[in-house]
């Protein structure tokens, strides 16, 4: 494993979980996605900064659940082979209630 310089190591591992932390509260997965996304593509998202695999019903049903995360587009694409997935634009929440939390 490589080394940073100085006390590098620990802010980067402090900026990677305030970035783990704030997914929980804040729309702020939706910022790695483009414009029109997919739940699934950010699901992709959520499970690359954490770190583990969510349950693709359950994350559908909290990110449409939640007010103003998402907003649907009334447009579908297939991005990803299969059948065609709903688009979604990004809502006006600036925090998420309830919270998306992570997996322990």
């Amino acid at each position: 494993m490589t080394r940073l310089a100085f006390d590098h190591d620990q802010i980067l591992a402090d900026g990677v979980e305030r970035a783990r932390a704030k997914l929980e509260y804040s729309p702020l997965g939706i910022a790695f996605c483009a414009d029109e996304l997919t739940i699934a593509e950010l699901r992709r998202v959520y499970e690359a900064v954490w770190g583990t695999t969510l349950d693709p019903r359950n994350f559908h049903r909290k990110v449409t659940g939640t007010p103003g995360f998402v907003v649907e587009t009334g447009r579908t694409a297939t991005r990803d082979g299969g059948r065609p997935a709903q688009l979604y634009r990004p809502g006006d929440a600036t925090l998420l209630h309830p919270a998306m939390l992570r997996p322990v």
